[in-house]
């Protein structure tokens, strides 16, 4: 291939150029998104360590189901800046009490959710891994499991050594 005067490659279709560039484009993006297939951090485990506790407080699938929602909010809050973490809370209990205007426990859940963050903290500072999804699934006997997708930028994910 040679290149003219006008950066402009001479022989080639413009067609074929643009898919070329296309190409290259897609390449570059692929290298800034990170799939980790065996992670050395399993966020279920951790979630369970880290809230089970709290999640088990439900007596149902629906109410373990919203106290794992809970959790996994107090989590990703307690993953910002520590100067964004107190109007994110706030934010998060706007919305609860804008989707829940009868709900009269408020306080308790500001209550809950500060004390995971600080249980975060405690435990996994250094796990910086965002929750996007969480699932509690029944097995038998009240037991259940939970399913975790999350995500992380991998400069942001800092392994404990």
């Amino acid at each position: 291939m040679f290149q003219s005067d006008n950066g402009l490659d001479e022989g080639m279709h413009p067609m074929w150029r643009n898919r070329r560039n296309e190409m290259k484009s897609r390449t570059r993006a692929r290298k800034r998104i990170k799939v980790n297939m065996s992670p050395t951090v399993r966020m279920s485990g951790i979630i369970a360590d880290f809230a089970s506790d709290y999640i088990s407080g439900g007596q149902t699938t629906e109410e373990r189901q919203n106290y794992l929602n809970g959790a996994c909010t107090a989590w990703n809050i307690a993953n910002l800046p520590p100067n964004e973490r107190e109007k994110a809370l706030n934010q998060t209990l706007d919305d609860y009490m804008r989707i829940n205007p009868d709900a009269d426990d408020v306080e308790n859940l500001a209550y809950n959710l500060r004390l995971l963050i600080e249980k975060k903290l405690k435990m996994f500072p250094n796990i910086k891994k965002m929750i996007v999804g969480a699932v509690v699934e029944p097995v038998d006997d009240g037991r259940c499991i939970i399913r975790i997708a999350s995500f992380y930028d991998g400069d942001a994910l800092i392994h404990e050594s």
